[in-house]
């Protein structure tokens, strides 16, 4: 039975392969539009561009928090993702994600100038201060929470001004 219906099923698909198209006659065809005459473009100045707002690199805020016993507690959820880090007049980005990698978590920079920022490898949370750190573990910076997705500190080697921020 499926052999009967298969080869019924296969000799019209042939059938239907060997018909030929042909298009309609050139008088059944619709005949193209007619152009039309436009009215010129209008043109006028364009307003003023609007201001948008640049992150800061204001080192003031860069500074560590005057009392780290006051700074706000750290949840490691909260760090993860992509963030803005500036030191010294200079910003890059810096990217912060849950794998484990050498005495903490894995940490990459992107853009940065300065060998002390392009060192960062690592990071991890020891209480209220964010340590920033290279690939073999060492600390690279330490900081603390200065504000909703604001971080401050400063480096260990040059004790530069450092923070990473969202916005």
């Amino acid at each position: 039975m499926r052999i009967i219906a298969t080869a019924s099923v296969m000799s019209v698909l042939a059938l239907a392969a060997c018909s030929s198209y042909s298009p309609p006659p050139p008088s059944s065809r619709i005949a193209p539009l007619a152009p039309q005459p436009v009215n010129p473009v209008a043109s006028q100045a364009l307003p003023a561009p609007v201001a948008m707002p640049q992150p800061t690199t204001d080192l003031t805020l860069a500074q560590p928090v005057a009392d780290p016993a006051t700074a706000a507690e750290v949840r490691k959820a909260d760090l993860i993702g992509g963030w803005t880090l500036a030191s010294a007049g200079e910003t890059c980005q810096l990217s912060m994600n849950l794998t484990a990698w050498s005495g903490g978590y894995r940490a990459s920079t992107r853009g940065c100038v300065s060998d002390e920022l392009k060192a960062v490898g690592a990071w991890d949370v020891a209480g209220k201060e964010i340590l920033l750190k290279d690939a073999s573990g060492a600390v690279v910076a330490r900081l603390y929470a200065a504000a909703p997705n604001r971080y401050s500190g400063q480096t260990d080697v040059s004790k530069r001004g450092v923070q990473f921020f969202r916005g």
